[in-house]
Parts: C-alpha cells; sequence; structure tokens
C-alpha cells in the first residue's frame, strides 16, 4: 500500500472523495495535511459538500469543519496507515488530475447569495450546506445543528441564521408543527418583509383557538426582522414604497420610512387583522410589546439591530397602528368596544402619553371634560380612510395627548350609547363628532331615541339618563362653563344639535317611557326652572300625545295607546289651563272614546283605528259609517250628537271644505255654529238610518223634535246683524222623511185611520221642510211631493165618508120597519135631515172629481212659477178661512217669514199650538195646508220684491 507521502494532491483529493462516500471523513484534516501545496480548506469544503450525504448527523463531522477552518496540521503518526490507498495508489498522477478534473464539485458559495455577503469559505460552506439539507433530506433540525456552534465567528452567519433558519424551524416544528406543508429556506429566504409577514403570520389565531400571536410575532416576525436591514432588501422595500401616495403631507426625514418599514409591514398587518379578526388584533397589542419585544433565541450578543435612534419612532408607529386598528373596524359589539378599551390603555401606558393614567374609560361617572382638539378640528374625510390611518401626518392616529384623549372621549360615548341599547363602530362615533353635519347628527340622535324607545329596559334611572344625553352633546363642556357657551368643534358626539332641541326630544322619550311625574318636575313644574320654554314644552307633549294616538290600535282610553295619550294630557293638564291644543285633544279622546263602542269597518276591510279620525277629511262622515253597520245605532242619536260636538270641538269641521273656493271668500264660522251644523248633519245621518230601517215613528220623531227651527233672534242694536250658515240639511231631511212611504201603508189590510195619521204626518214633514228649504228652488220640489200626498190625503177622506155612509145606509137598514117587525118608520123631520146630509155628501164629491181633473189638468200641462202663484191665491182665499180671526190662531202660533237664497236669515215656524175657536177645533190639515200655501205666498212675494203684509190688520179689516 502506497503511503500518503507519496501520492500526489490530485490522489489526496481522490481519497478525500473516498472518505466522503464512504461516510468516513475523520481523516481528511490528515489528508489536508499531506497536501504538497498550500493547504485549502476550501476544496475539502466542496468535496464535503458534493460527496456527504445530507442525512449525516452534523456531529460526525463538525470537528472535521472546525479543524479544516483553522487549518491546524496533525503531526505524523502510525495513524496514516490506517487510511486505504488501495483504490487510488495505482493510479498515475496524470490519471488522478484527469479523475479530479471531472469530480464536478459543487460551488461553497450558494446561487443567490452576494459575493460581499459571504465572510469567510467556512460560513459559505455551511449556508450551502443548510440549504442542501433542507432540499435533499428535509432535515431541517440539522440545519440548527450544524450551524449553532459557528454562529459567533460571523456576524454574517448569526444574522442568517436568526433572521432565516430560527423562524423557520420555529413555524415548522416548534410553534406550529401540525402544518401539512413546511416552509423551506429556499422560500423564506426569497420572501420581502410583507409577505414573510403575512405568511410567518398565517397560522397565528387567538388564544381560545389555540393560538399564541404575542409568541408568533415575538418568536417568528421579530427574528425575521433581525436580518431586514440588509442591502438586497432595503433596496426592495425602498422600491416598494417609492410607488405609494401619501394623503398627508409628511416633511419628516425621507430616511424614516426605510429604516423602519420591514415593521411597516407589521403595522399593516395589525390594521387589516383588525378589520379581520379584531380580537385577534387586540389580544396581539396586549401580549406584544412592539418591535423592541423580539426573541432571538440566545444567538445574539449584541441586542437588537435596530438603531437605537429609531427606536421610538418605530415605538410610535407601532402604537399609531394600535390606534387605527380602533378606528378600522366596523363591528359595534360589546367585545369590539371592550377590546378597543384595552388597546388604548394598552398604547398610553406602553407610550406613556401625559395623561395616560387618566383615562375614563373604566370610570363609571360622567365628568365634564375640556379638551384641546384644536388638531383635529379642521381634520378631512379621507383621514378616517384605511390607507390613511397609519400616515404618520395624521393627527388622528397618530400617538398624541390630543388623540388619545379623543379616543377616550368616544369610547366612553360609545359605552354610554350602549347602554341605551344603542350601538356603533368607533370609526362612526369618530365621524359624527368629526365630520358629520348638522342633518347628519340630528339623524344618529334620533336614531339614538328610537333605540331608548325599543329597550325595555325595567328599573331605568331617567333621570341620569337625561344627564346621560346631555354629556353625549359636548362631553360635559357646558355644564362646567354654562349652558350660554358656544359648542366646541368636535367637542362632543352631538355638539352641533342645538341644547333646546336635545331637551325637547329628551322630554318626549320621557313621556313615551311613562315618566309623566319625572317630566311634569323637570319641564312644567314650575315653569321658571324648565330648561324650556313653556311653549315648546306644550308643543312637545302635543306631539307625543299624538304619536301615541296615532299609534293605537283601539279607541278605548282605559288601555292602549289611548291610555297613554289620556295619562300625559291629565299629567300636563292642570299646567296648561288655558292651552287650546290640550283642549281639542280632550274632546278628540272623548270623541274617540265613544266610537270605540261601534263596530266599524273602513274600506277594504280594514278595522277602525284612532288615527283614521285624524287623517280623515271628513271625520264627521266616519258617523254615518257608524249607522250603516250598526243597525240600531240611529236610536242613541243622544250619542251620536255627542260625539259630533267632541269632534267639532277638537277642531275638525262639520262638513267637508270646498277646496275650489278661496280660503278669503266667506267668514270662517264659528264654534257654536260648526256645533250645530255638525247636529244638523248627525241628525239628518240617523233620520237617514231610521227611514233604511223603515221605522217611520223614529224618523218622524226626529223631524219634529230635533229640526223644530227656534223663534227669530232679534237684533241687539239697529244695523247690527249675526251671520248664520246655509243649512242645506234639515229641510231635506225633513223632506226625505215626508217622501218615505212605509211599508205597511201599502198593505191591503192596513186600517184607514192608520194610513191618514201616517199620510198627515207627511205632510206635516213636507211643511216643515218647506219651512227649513234656505232656497226657493226647492219649492217646486217639496210642493210636488205635497200636491200629490193632498190628493192621496183627499182620496182617503172620500173613503173614509163613503164607509161612514155605507156605515150609516147599513144602519138605517138594520133599523127599518121592513127588517124589524113591529118597528116604525121615521118621522118626517129625520127624513128631512138624511135627505140634507145627502146633498152636503154629493157637494163634497163633486169637489172631489174636481180636484182630480184639475190634478190631470196640471200633469198634462205643467203650471210655471206665476201660475202657481195664481193657484196660491186662490187656495189661501179657500183654506185659509179656518184661521181667520183672533182666537184661530194669536200671537206666535203661526208665523211664516221666508228669506230665501243668500238671505242672512231664515224662515221659523212654530207647530205648537193648533188653536181651538170657541170650543171647535180646527183641523191639523188645515193649519198644514195654510202653512203651505201660506209658505207658497210669501215665496212668491219674495221672488215679486213685495213687502210683507201685517197679517193681524188684515184679519182686523177681514172681521170689520
Amino acid at each position: 500500500m502506497t503511503a500518503l507521502s507519496e501520492l500526489s494532491d490530485a490522489h489526496i483529493l481522490l481519497l478525500a472523495v473516498q472518505s466522503c462516500i464512504n461516510g468516513d471523513i475523520a481523516a481528511l484534516p490528515r489528508l489536508q495535511s499531506h497536501f504538497h501545496g498550500t493547504p485549502s480548506a476550501d476544496i475539502f469544503f466542496r468535496i464535503i459538500l458534493t460527496f456527504l450525504p445530507e442525512s449525516t448527523e452534523p456531529a460526525q463531522y463538525i470537528p472535521v469543519l472546525e479543524s479544516l477552518a483553522s487549518g491546524s496540521v496533525p503531526e505524523s503518526t502510525d495513524e496514516d496507515v490506517g487510511i486505504d490507498t488501495t483504490a487510488v495508489g495505482e493510479l498515475t498522477a496524470s490519471a488522478a488530475r484527469k479523475q479530479v478534473q471531472k469530480l464536478h464539485l459543487l460551488p461553497l458559495r450558494y446561487p443567490g447569495h452576494a459575493e460581499d455577503e459571504s465572510a469567510s469559505p467556512l460560513v459559505q460552506f455551511l449556508i450551502h450546506r443548510a440549504h442542501r439539507i433542507d432540499s435533499e433530506s428535509g432535515l431541517q433540525p440539522f440545519i440548527l445543528e450544524l450551524l449553532q456552534p459557528f454562529i459567533h465567528t460571523s456576524t454574517y452567519l448569526q444574522t442568517w441564521v436568526i433572521s432565516t433558519a430560527l423562524p423557520l424551524l420555529r413555524f415548522n416544528y416548534e410553534y406550529h408543527c401540525e402544518n401539512d406543508v413546511a416552509l423551506s429556506l429556499e422560500i423564506i429566504q426569497s420572501l420581502d418583509s410583507g409577505s414573510a409577514v403575512n405568511i410567518l403570520l398565517s397560522k397565528t389565531d387567538r388564544r381560545d383557538r389555540g393560538g399564541d400571536v404575542g409568541r408568533d410575532l415575538r418568536g417568528l416576525v421579530g427574528p425575521w426582522m433581525y436580518g431586514n436591514a440588509r442591502s438586497k432588501r432595503r433596496k426592495l422595500n425602498r422600491l416598494e414604497r417609492s410607488g405609494s401616495i401619501s394623503i398627508f403631507d409628511d416633511q419628516k426625514d425621507p430616511s424614516a420610512g426605510t429604516r423602519c418599514s420591514g415593521w411597516q409591514d407589521v403595522n399593516e398587518w395589525l390594521l387589516s387583522t383588525s378589520i379581520r379578526d379584531f380580537p385577534l388584533a387586540v389580544e396581539a397589542v396586549e401580549q406584544w410589546s412592539g418591535p423592541q419585544d423580539i426573541d432571538l433565541g440566545g444567538y445574539n450578543d449584541q441586542g437588537t439591530s435596530t438603531p437605537v435612534e429609531d427606536g421610538e419612532q418605530i415605538a410610535f408607529s407601532y402604537g399609531q397602528a394600535a390606534l387605527a386598528a380602533i378606528y378600522a373596524t366596523t363591528e359595534a359589539t360589546p367585545e369590539t368596544l371592550d377590546g378597543s378599551c384595552r388597546i388604548l390603555s394598552r398604547i398610553a401606558s406602553l407610550l406613556e402619553i401625559d395623561g395616560h393614567s387618566v383615562l375614563r374609560i373604566y370610570e363609571n361617572g360622567l365628568e365634564p371634560l375640556n379638551l384641546d382638539l384644536t388638531p383635529l378640528s379642521d381634520i378631512s374625510r379621507g383621514a378616517i380612510l384605511q390607507n390613511a390611518l397609519l400616515e404618520r401626518s395624521n393627527p388622528l392616529t397618530f400617538p398624541t395627548t390630543q388623540s388619545i384623549s379623543f379616543i377616550d372621549a368616544i369610547l366612553v360615548s360609545i359605552r354610554t350609547l350602549a347602554s341605551f341599547g344603542h350601538t356603533i363602530s368607533c370609526r362612526a362615533a369618530a365621524d359624527i363628532s368629526l365630520l358629520a353635519s348638522d342633518e347628519m347628527q340630528l339623524s344618529e340622535l334620533s336614531n339614538v331615541f328610537e333605540s331608548l324607545q325599543q329597550e325595555h329596559k325595567n328599573g331605568r334611572d331617567w333621570r341620569k339618563t337625561r344627564l346621560q344625553l346631555l354629556w353625549l352633546r359636548d362631553w360635559g363642556y357646558s355644564d362646567s362653563l354654562g349652558n350660554d357657551v358656544k359648542p366646541r368643534a368636535g367637542h362632543g358626539l352631538f355638539w352641533r344639535v342645538p341644547l333646546a332641541l336635545l331637551e325637547r326630544d329628551i322630554l318626549k322619550a320621557l313621556l313615551n317611557a311613562r315618566q309623566y311625574t319625572l317630566a311634569v318636575e323637570l319641564y312644567a313644574s314650575p315653569p321658571s326652572r324648565s330648561p324650556l320654554p313653556q311653549d315648546q314644552v306644550e308643543s312637545a307633549v302635543t306631539e307625543s300625545i299624538f304619536a301615541s294616538y296615532d299609534n293605537a290600535t283601539n279607541g278605548n282610553k282605559t288601555r292602549g295607546g289611548i291610555k297613554r295619550a289620556s295619562e300625559m294630557l291629565e299629567s300636563f293638564g292642570p299646567h296648561f289651563p288655558h292651552s287650546e291644543s290640550f283642549l281639542q285633544i280632550k274632546a278628540l279622546i272623548t270623541a274617540t272614546h265613544s266610537l270605540s263602542f261601534y263596530s266599524l269597518t273602513l274600506q277594504h276591510g280594514v278595522p277602525f283605528q284612532p288615527v283614521s279620525i285624524r287623517v280623515h277629511p271628513d271625520p264627521l262622515s266616519l258617523i254615518g259609517k257608524v249607522l250603516e253597520q250598526n243597525s240600531k245605532a240611529y236610536t242613541e242619536l243622544d250619542n251620536l250628537l255627542s260625539i259630533g260636538r267632541q269632534l267639532v270641538a277638537a277642531g275638525f269641521p262639520a262638513s267637508p271644505k270646498d277646496r275650489s273656493e278661496p280660503a278669503h271668500a266667506k267668514q270662517s264660522p264659528s264654534q257654536e255654529e260648526e256645533a250645530l251644523a255638525a247636529d244638523h248633519r248627525i241628525i239628518y245621518l240617523a233620520i237617514s238610518a231610521a227611514l233604511e230601517a223603515d221605522d217611520f215613528g223614529t224618523a218622524y220623531s226626529y223631524v219634529t223634535t230635533r229640526l223644530s227651527p227656534p223663534s227669530i233672534i232679534p237684533s241687539t242694536s239697529q244695523g247690527t246683524t249675526f251671520p248664520t250658515s246655509k243649512d242645506d240639511v234639515s229641510w231635506r231631511a225633513a223632506y226625505n222623511a215626508g217622501c218615505h212611504r212605509p211599508a205597511f201603508a201599502e198593505s191591503p189590510n192596513t186600517p184607514l185611520q192608520s194610513q191618514i195619521h201616517r199620510l198627515s204626518q207627511r205632510m206635516e214633514l213636507l211643511s216643515l221642510a218647506l219651512v227649513l228649504t234656505p232656497s226657493p228652488d226647492n219649492l217646486h220640489e217639496i210642493l210636488a211631493v205635497w200636491r200629490r200626498c193632498d190628493e192621496e190625503m183627499t182620496s182617503l177622506h172620500a173613503r173614509e165618508s163613503k164607509e161612514a155612509e155605507n156605515w150609516d145606509a147599513r144602519g138605517d137598514n138594520m133599523t127599518s120597519s121592513a127588517t124589524l117587525p113591529g118597528g116604525f118608520g121615521p118621522s118626517d123631520a129625520e127624513l128631512d135631515a138624511l135627505e140634507t146630509e145627502r146633498a152636503k155628501q154629493s157637494r163634497r164629491t163633486g169637489n172631489a172629481g174636481r180636484g182630480s181633473r184639475l190634478t190631470s189638468g196640471y200633469e198634462e200641462a205643467p203650471m210655471g212659477l206665476f201660475d202657481v202663484a195664481r193657484g196660491a191665491a186662490k187656495a189661501i182665499s179657500k183654506t185659509a178661512f179656518p184661521l181667520r180671526g183672533p182666537e184661530a190662531l194669536s200671537g206666535n202660533n203661526a208665523t211664516s217669514t221666508f228669506v230665501g237664497g243668500d238671505s242672512d236669515s231664515s224662515r221659523r215656524v212654530s207647530m205648537d199650538t193648533m188653536g181651538e175657536e170657541d170650543g171647535g177645533r180646527v183641523r191639523k190639515r188645515d193649519v198644514v195646508s195654510n202653512m203651505v200655501t201660506g209658505g207658497l205666498a210669501s215665496g212668491i212675494g219674495w221672488v215679486l220684491g213685495a213687502q210683507p203684509v201685517n197679517n193681524s190688520n188684515n184679519n182686523d179689516g177681514n172681521a170689520g
């Protein structure tokens, strides 16, 4: 066997290759010592890198590497005999050189590493060997085992191990060993800072899910950022940052972004995480103290590589990211509010911001705040956008005393609103305070009161709630300096809302919550201590009453919305005794309560609700629907009249207004006139309902007792007139009742006296209609019906006379001697009397015939107005004789005065007295006939412009 000293350098290299292949590399240092030239470790490192299996445990060749690196040459001993040179001993030097040239040894430097980054061949070998172990065997734990003995020999190796190998091994084998796909050195070394942060934190999670975000930031991201100062990454990040546009004009050091750009990616991850998983962002802030809090695994003797002068800047950037996370989240849950408070407390104490020890987020009371928010007063809407939250020039998120105090006040406001059942995010609250207009703040305040209204919380202290609402307006600023102080921009959540408007809404909220005693105490008793003027208190109470009234589903004032409206009225009514609106509301509630006892359904099957009265253009028409849908409601006329009067007292018109007529065309009727018109209209509706039910008796009673005209009211002084409204309802009610023909009247079995009695009632109603009509245009219509009734009456009287004659004849026949044996015939005087009576009856029959002929002639040739006048004059001369003489009708017993059309007075007739003359009864039919013809004559005289004649003088003349 050839000795080592006899072998050439080529033979020694071939022996080294053979030793590596066989796994016995302990002889490499001795082979190096037999090199004839200058011994170099590079070639042996390359042989080990190329031929030593990557699965070889590092402990087996670490001493060899140390010897090769140090260049120590062992002394020649008999140990050299143990090296087998047989395989290369027979090769010539030339052949050995040729085989060495065919070895294709790997280079020391790993592809991708710059030349200036390798400090020594050993470092180059170790990094390349680590990549080979990772790519060929995947035994990544061997990497750190291989590199650990040499870490302190090179700063570059130390940085590479801490920033690349350590995060890799922790991610794959210590922190997230459950991953199916492991990271490789090739991947992690090729990442930029943003990608590295996202990948290293991709598996992190909340603690309740088995995660530990603080550990990952400290042990994965922190070590990786340790090596972020290398020139390659600096250039890459500088190129990335150069394309970004800042929202603000940053006048600070332009190199600041370069020095902390890697940590800025961590800040952006924190911001994006707060949007995606806010609890995870909260844990990150709580568990990690920022870029100064990193775990290098004990491999660094010099501490962090971050320059000392950048430490404060990086810390404030991290604090800004934490504050930005509060604004970035759009969630509005109790957990979000609690997490935001924890972030604020953590950052304020971590950065030792002035005033951090007096944060109010954990205090129960609401103390007045007097904050200096000048830097925030001119903020733009772009400041709360996500891409601007991390800008150093953003006064909303950069940690300062003002920004910390503002977030503190915002979070206290959110907590207060949450106690009302109204939740908003921190971004929304900041937007309302700093950027919202008057309308937007009013809209949000309305939402707050709606939440208070919907939240049914028993035992709420409404006195405290009022103070909280007042504090929210300007954070108690006006309480400390007086209510007259001008609000400061951004100082409060609703600082643009006027104080009086807020107090008004609070009063309405108290009423809605049935806090009547407290509401009266604060706003009405005594009025001098009320924070609102009394007219505003009255209007607010009125609006609340109508709100409860309109939302009521039942008109009964003992339950539901009407009950609440009644309670409000009873509470505040005594404090406003002269309030017209309260009087109208009282009348409305009374009418609604009375209507609730009737069955009433509106169009499309919608049941009646109180709001139907307020929205209906003609509320009194609802009484007509009550009469239609309740068969016996017309018998309760007094109750219906009371409802109508209450509706008029509530401010509703007695009849629908004509919109085509200008408002100034006529004088508005008085309350008394409206009430009288409502009575007439309701009586008309009740009469119509009674006639529909064929209840003529009730209709007749209503007309004669409810619609009889009163006596004319004399003027109090000469030249003074009292305008009256045109009544176009009463006469029509009487006319309709007079036109009604009862069903039993058509029956052939109805007694003749009943038919005569009913017909006389109808004629009486028609005569009353003639008196009540306000216009002569209706005379023709009334008289036509009257004439037909008069003809029918004449026919009935003829039948009555005929039946009487038949009855007398039957009696005579029964008492005649022919039929009664032993009887005596009539005397001569009796026969003369009987003959005289028959002559009178014949004359009556003749008059009836002439009347019938006149009737047929009238129907064939309709009479004009002057023909009617001539006929009426003749009728007066024939039918007025029973009323001549002072005994028949005296004084005002039969007075007829007619003023038609546009006159300011109307005819008044009294029919209470029919009179008697010398013990003889004047027929009611003659009185009615006289009224009709007298009314007609007066009407004709009015048309012709004739002056009225004193009836008493005429009577005296006739008597003379």
